[in-house]
């Protein structure tokens, strides 16, 4: 083979196969040798971003290497690439002793929310650097955008740091599973492995590294380009995973993974392409699983088929929360159907179209009174009083139509049609538990639609020249909605904290709104009670 005249920080020349870095940009090398007309060695590389390329690895006529897009190819000088460096010299470059360790802070520049950076101080530096320094005492090391292309020595990486448990490698210059599995397997006790958004060669022989890997029980593995046929084969290394994170992979297709996956508790594939729940039922096997996020897909709807409307499925046996935001669920027959999961406790579906159909308020209430096994709703528990407070709700709003169509207060003469059964598979429980609706009950609105209004105060020591305000507020409306207009009669952008005192009371005490999500009807406000706000 062609030398390419370069070497990598510890003396080992570069070869086919081999991450480079050049100009910012990571790369496989896919040749090395002459290009003529021109002289001197070429190493051909497929970039890890294809759209920087050039080519398919074709010049002029001539294949000298094979891409897997058709511009991720280019040409480069070998003194332009970068080799990387070991794990060990990155340990010792992010967590060795450092010169400036005698002073108690340092200057540091870190990424904001916004991706810019900001300079901070760090204080107790000197302190926090003699402890990381102490390699031995290492329980979790992260050598993320380090160029690091290999462990290094043959088990120094794990005399150096015998007690690892968590370990980022995520964007280096690692070519393969195996670069990773002869790292882990140093790491006798490691439990989570971050690396995402690397490109690495699939495992020759998966079965063979699984002792690399006996105590892994959580893999991110997010912007890697993998499809799930690569990802179910790169998890049969880990027998014992219980997490795995895979966002950010373009994935549109799933498959039945229960035969890899026994001990899965938690699978993350948010922000991929999926768009057909028929995808998602393929996991429906997984025996263990009991928390799947498939948030920022492209999923219109939810069904469980083979399984009568009142009935549960077999399937996600032990699934307890779903996290489903940012999708395109807009129907009211998809929450119908998870009710007939037996365990679920737990949704979020934030920013999917159907939360936009009614109020916010109305919204948790049909979802609380559509799936039955619920705690949980962002994040929110469901307290006893407002499950029964949404149940009862319900048999008020559709109970018209539920008379209409054959149901009834007696047992013997209750026969609702089979197409309200399916529309409302949770109706006749939520009778049998509160009672069926009378028709006197049904000739008035529902009380949670009542709009009662509370007079108050609002005002702000902050700003005195707006004076003291006063409001007729519905006692339905949220803390969130309440800010909100209280950000427009202040004309303020930031967000205000809110607390209340009592009209009844002289110098009474300032008792927080601390819930976004909660009326003020739930913090017993009154007429005449004053709202103080502040920035």
């Amino acid at each position: 083979m062609a030398n390419t005249g370069l070497l990598r920080s510890d003396g080992i020349e570069l070869l086919i196969g081999d991450k480079i870095f050049c100009d910012q940009h990571r790369a496989t090398i896919r040749f090395i040798g002459e290009v003529p007309p021109t002289n001197g060695i070429w190493l051909g590389v497929e970039w890890d971003n294809p759209t920087r390329g050039k080519h398919n690895g074709c010049h002029e006529g001539k294949q000298y290497f094979q891409t897997s897009h058709p511009k991720s190819g280019s040409f480069i000088r070998p003194n332009k690439a970068e080799g990387g460096i070991t794990a060990i010299q990155a340990v010792k470059d992010r967590y060795g002793l450092k010169q400036n360790a005698g002073v108690d802070s340092e200057e540091l520049f870190v990424l904001d929310q916004y991706l810019q950076q900001t300079q901070v101080e760090m204080v107790g530096a000197r302190k926090i650097n003699l402890l990381q320094s102490q390699f031995s005492k290492l329980k979790s090391i992260t050598m993320f955008d380090m160029q690091v292309y290999s462990a290094g020595p043959d088990g120094e990486l794990g005399c150096m740091c015998p007690i690892v448990t968590h370990l980022d490698v995520s964007r280096n210059l690692l070519p393969s599973w195996e670069s990773v599995a002869t790292m882990a397997g140093q790491l006798s006790g490691l439990k989570d492995l971050n690396v995402s958004d690397n490109k690495l060669a699939l495992p020759k022989n998966p079965s063979s590294l699984t002792s690399c890997f006996k105590k892994l029980t959580n893999i991110t593995m997010n912007k890697m380009g993998m499809s799930w046929k690569e990802i179910l084969t790169c998890c049969a290394m880990f027998p014992v995973l219980e997490e795995i994170h895979a966002g950010f992979n373009s994935l549109t297709q799933l498959a039945d993974s229960s035969h890899v996956f026994q001990c899965l508790k938690r699978l993350d594939v948010m922000t991929n392409l999926i768009s057909d729940w028929t995808e998602v039922l393929k996991l429906g096997n997984l025996p263990r699983l009991e928390i799947l996020v498939i948030s920022e897909n492209k999923i219109h709807s939810v069904f469980f088929p083979n399984c009568s409307p009142t009935e549960k499925t077999p399937l996600f046996r032990s699934l307890k929360a779903l996290i489903i935001k940012r999708n395109n669920i807009s129907n009211w027959d998809s929450i119908n159907e998870l009710n007939k999961l037996n365990q679920l406790e737990e949704l979020q579906l934030a920013e999917n179209p159907i939360i936009n159909t009614f109020k916010y308020e109305t919204v948790r209430q049909l979802l609380i009174a559509k799936v039955g096994a619920l705690k949980l709703i962002g994040r929110t528990p469901i307290t006893f009083e407002e499950r029964k407070g949404a149940e009862i709700d319900y048999l008020k709003r559709y109970g018209k139509d539920w008379k209409n169509v054959g149901g009834h207060s007696d047992p013997a003469k209750n026969r609702p049609s089979a197409l309200f059964i399916e529309q409302h598979p949770r109706f006749q429980i939520m009778c049998d538990k509160w009672g069926p609706p009378e028709d006197s009950e049904l000739e008035e609105k529902s009380s949670a639609l009542k709009e009662s209004l509370l007079t108050v105060k609002i005002e702000s020591s902050e700003h005195p020249g707006k004076g003291v305000l006063q409001k007729k507020l519905p006692a339905t409306m949220s803390i969130e909605k309440l800010k909100t207009l209280i950000q427009r009669m202040f004309k303020m952008n930031t967000e205000p904290k809110l607390a209340y005192s009592s009209g009844k009371k002289f110098d009474g005490p300032h008792i927080p709104l601390d819930h976004d999500m909660r009326q003020l009807g739930y913090f017993s406000i009154e007429n005449a009670d004053t709202i103080h706000v502040t920035w």
